[in-house]
């Protein structure tokens, strides 16, 4: 199922591909609003699952639910780290809304393969208007008491800087189901993991383990949701620093920029896809590579323009065999072929 209406994105990109990125979600996807800073680039479309996923030049996809302005923290660490987390979760009625928006567009598919998947209904809302009176609770976190006989200690995945971690955290005690709202205890089912990332000044006052701590505390207070390290339903990326920060969810379970067809790794896949965009290739044409290697500029050039003749020259039998089974994977024996030779027997047209 399609969005309702053009939903806003995000894409994270390897060094010097933003600009890359930026022209292919125009052109592929029509996005508007496009705009890019170090590292990823944000868009506006109403572009199914199916085109999202076409997406050849960015890292990973997500929706966004926030970019929010940079944040000034409190020296004392406890109410910094209180504040953080008012500055994340914000609303509930946002998180709600963003999780119907994620769920719509995973599709029928995803619905089938995934028991409990939630559906949003009138309970939803309401359920949503109670959490949103609630009164904010105010008791400073450093001296709250998170080592309770009936706590639950559940995993989250942290990210400091680009360093994975697992973190556990206490929860809060299991409420009983009967005392629990009907949309409330279908929420209690969703599994979720906080990957959370800090740079800047925030990182030097805050670790992402703790702010990732206190995020999965929050979820679990707030809606009942369940950590899971090893296999969520939901994952939630958080990224803070000075510029700005961003909350978002991952549309796919991995990573834009992992081809299955790729079975050789040698030059990374979105690179290899932008450096064949540079060529300008023409239907018809006759592309050489010649020093292909393991082949995934000519792969990733075939996938994309697939009325073109392309031959791969390279002198090492190794790389050529890594070649050989990247065109095979890809199906692609009949628009690629390959040679053993050197570069310098090639004379100038």
């Amino acid at each position: 199922m399609v969005p309702a209406a053009p939903t806003r994105y995000f894409c994270t990109a390897g060094k010097g591909m933003e600009h890359f990125v930026a022209q292919e979600v125009k052109n592929k996807l029509s996005a508007k609003e496009v705009e890019h800073s170090s590292g990823k680039v944000f868009f506006t479309t109403d572009s199914d699952l199916h085109k999202l996923q076409s997406l050849k030049s960015a890292e990973r996809l997500f929706l966004l639910l926030k970019k929010l302005p940079p944040l000034s923290l409190p020296r004392n660490k406890g109410r910094g780290l209180y504040k953080i987390k008012q500055y994340v979760i914000g609303d509930p009625c946002c998180w709600l809304d963003a999780l119907y928006v994620w769920q719509n567009l995973q599709g029928k598919g995803f619905k089938e393969e995934n028991p409990h998947f939630l559906k949003r209904n009138t309970e939803h809302a309401q359920t949503s208007l109670a959490y949103k009176k609630r009164k904010e609770d105010k008791t400073d976190l450093e001296a709250e008491d998170y080592h309770l006989d009936n706590q639950i200690v559940s995993p989250l995945t942290c990210e400091d800087d680009g360093n994975r971690s697992e973190k556990t955290f206490p929860g809060m005690p299991t409420r009983n189901p009967k005392e629990m709202p009907v949309a409330d205890m279908k929420q209690h089912c969703i599994s979720f993991r906080v990957s959370c990332r800090c740079s800047g000044t925030i990182a030097k006052h805050f670790t992402a383990q703790e702010v990732g701590r206190i995020i999965g505390i929050a979820f679990i207070k707030q809606f009942g949701w369940k950590a899971d390290l090893r296999n969520p339903y939901l994952e939630i990326f958080i990224h803070l620093n000075d510029i700005y920060s961003v909350v978002g969810f991952p549309v796919l379970r991995h990573p834009l920029a992992s081809r299955e067809y790729i079975q050789c790794t040698g030059l990374r896949s979105t690179v290899a896809w932008a450096m064949a965009s540079l060529a300008e290739i023409n239907s018809g044409a006759f592309v050489l590579d010649p020093m292909c290697g393991f082949g995934t500029i000519l792969v990733e050039a075939a996938k994309e323009w697939p009325d073109v003749n392309y031959l791969g020259v390279d002198v090492n039998d190794s790389q050529l065999r890594g070649a050989y089974e990247n065109v095979k994977t890809a199906g692609l024996q009949d628009k690629i072929n390959l040679l053993k030779a050197s570069a310098l027997a090639f004379k100038d047209p």
